[in-house]
């Protein structure tokens, strides 16, 4: 019997272990495949390095500014890539004429061509916040604020599109950029605030001049508008207007205050009649004795509007209102969304939690104080919906149910348009409160119920002495961001140049004014600008009825706010 012999082999080599074999050399090779991938990436990574910063040429900081100024050239090149495609959006959304496509399209090449623009550190706008908000808890009289150059169109006919790129990046293929929402919202209702304490010892005396009972002179009135268009209402040139009054010397005004507007009774049947006629003609005017608006200003006290805002109403549905803040007393309009702190800084105001109750305590303090108008002034703003007027009054706030001619879904004098009627803005100001000018396109009702302000008024046709921002979709559209009250201080050396020479030009806009008191209504014809100074604590609500696009030919119409709204035409 021959022996069984037994086969000596490796692990390796065994051809029973074929398939550890291939399992191990199949990781080996992975292993090196890999190797092989890292190699590559580095390579590619060191490759492109040297390739953008062109490392086989001097130092590491001279590449990094080589590199910078290569960026800027490509900077360069884009800007002339997008001068072809935005420049007819450019152009006419700096005129009013917003083409939203070609503005669109020119944006969104620019930010390819030029990647995402990189904005600067937001610290020297957290600096300013702070100091903003030191002076509102301070009640600091913070001097005269300049207006930021930003804010202003440029006077010139021809503006260099190469100026206004920066304009075209904050849009971002129409989107702006969102600035933090600390920049335009604050709570602030559990804070203490130096004017509390000021506050205390003052009595509650009121204005040092009730306006409601000033010395006033009125025009002769009139059964019909002058056959001659432009003899009625009589302007006068803004400079002369701020030189006779200035602004913020509130506790002087003229007597008699002369009025430019005529003055119909609405109780008499036949100005009634008058001033429909004058509606019609598109002239503005002022009703006197409005029996709903007299009986809601004895009605609306602090603690009556208090409870309706407070949300525990009684007798209506809870209304809703904000309240705003400014270090001083301009209050210029803008949108929140539209607004790129980077770009123009700081906003004009902020929103901060106040209830009606404490804003009511400070617009006293502001009468008995004579806040100064370079001192923290707040301003209360409320709404009614459009649809408010549709429901059953069980579900109407105070608003509507005390000025019925406003909230009716019906037509009425103030409310000639129902279907366009976009609901009711009120505003509560205080001493001081100076709304920057601008148009509605509406045709305008608005009822003082309680206290007084000053309405400057000019035509349309004034538009391209007012600094008017006449481009939609800009944060400050059909606004001006110019405080008139500045015409005044045109000897002040340290005035920006841009400014002075607005004013200069603004200061020969042909406008009016007039004094709009308790149980008045005014009237003011679509696209007439109007700029508006709270002479004591006072409520105003307006509503609107559909817009007059021709206008007229001495007083101008919507192109004049629009198309002509430039400088130099």
């Amino acid at each position: 019997m021959v022996p069984s012999m037994k086969k000596s082999c490796s692990g390796d080599c065994c051809p029973a272990d074929d398939s550890k074999y291939a399992k191990r050399q199949k990781q080996r090779q992975m292993k090196k495949n890999k190797t092989l991938l890292l190699f590559s990436i580095a390579l590619t990574v060191l490759v492109f390095t040297r390739w953008v910063l062109k490392e086989d040429e001097g130092s590491p900081q001279e590449r990094i500014q080589r590199f910078s100024k290569e960026k800027m050239e490509k900077l360069k090149q884009a800007k002339q890539l997008l001068q072809e495609d935005i420049r007819m959006g450019l152009k006419q959304g700096l005129t009013g004429r917003f083409d939203t496509g070609a503005w669109k399209t020119g944006a969104s090449n620019f930010l390819r061509h030029n990647d995402n623009p990189k904005y600067t550190s937001m610290e020297e706008h957290e600096h300013s916040l702070a100091a903003y908000d030191a002076a509102i808890l301070m009640n600091e009289d913070s001097g005269t604020q300049w207006m930021n150059p930003e804010f202003l169109p440029s006077l010139t006919k021809e503006k260099p599109l190469l100026n206004a790129i920066k304009k075209v990046l904050r849009q971002k293929s129409g989107g702006a950029f969102i600035s933090p929402r600390k920049f335009f919202k604050v709570k602030r209702q559990n804070t203490k605030f130096k004017w509390e304490d000021l506050a205390a010892p003052i009595a509650d005396k009121g204005p040092k001049v009730d306006f409601t009972k000033h010395s006033y002179k009125y025009p002769e009135k009139l059964s019909a508008p002058p056959e001659k268009i432009g003899d009625y209402p009589k302007l006068k040139p803004l400079r002369t207007l701020m030189e006779d009054w200035p602004q913020d010397d509130i506790d002087h005004p003229p007597t008699p205050f002369e009025e430019a507007l005529i003055h119909f009774d609405y109780t008499n049947s036949d100005d009634v009649a008058a001033a429909k006629e004058f509606r019609e003609a598109k002239l503005p005017f002022k009703f006197v004795n409005v029996p709903e608006v007299v009986a809601a200003g004895k009605k609306w006290t602090d603690e009556y509007v208090n409870e309706h805002f407070s949300g525990h109403p009684t007798d209506a549905a809870p209304a809703s209102g904000k309240c705003q803040e400014s270090i001083n007393n301009f209050f210029a309009f803008f949108n929140h969304d539209g607004w790129d702190i980077e770009t123009y800084g700081l906003a004009p105001t902020r929103n901060n939690d106040w209830t009606f109750a404490k804003w009511a305590r400070h617009a006293k303090y502001a009468d008995s104080a004579r806040l100064s108008p370079n001192q923290p002034h707040f301003y209360w703003q409320a709404g009614v919906d459009k649809e408010e007027r549709n429901l059953p009054k069980s579900k109407w706030t105070f608003i509507s149910k005390d000025l019925p001619s406003f909230s009716s879904p019906t037509e009425t004098f103030f409310v000639f348009n129902p279907e366009a009627q976009k609901g009711i803005q009120c505003r509560f100001g205080e001493r001081g409160v100076t709304a920057a000018t601008h148009f509605d396109a509406g045709r305008n009702m608005i009822a003082m119920v309680t206290g007084a302000k000053r309405y400057i008024l000019s035509p349309p046709k004034e538009c391209s002495k007012l600094g008017i921002v006449p481009t939609r979709g800009n944060a400050m559209f059909r606004h001006s961001m110019l405080n008139f009250g500045h015409i005044n201080l045109m000897h002040e050396p340290d005035m920006p140049q841009d400014e002075r020479d607005w004013l200069e030009e603004s200061g020969d806009a042909m406008s009016l004014e007039t004094v709009l008191k308790a149980g008045e209504v005014l009237y003011i014809p679509s696209h007439w600008f109007h700029y508006i100074n709270s002479l004591q604590k006072s409520a105003q609500c307006n509503v609107r009825s559909g817009v007059d696009i021709e206008g007229d030919a001495i007083f101008g119409g919507q192109a004049d706010v629009t198309d002509l709204c430039e400088p130099g035409i």
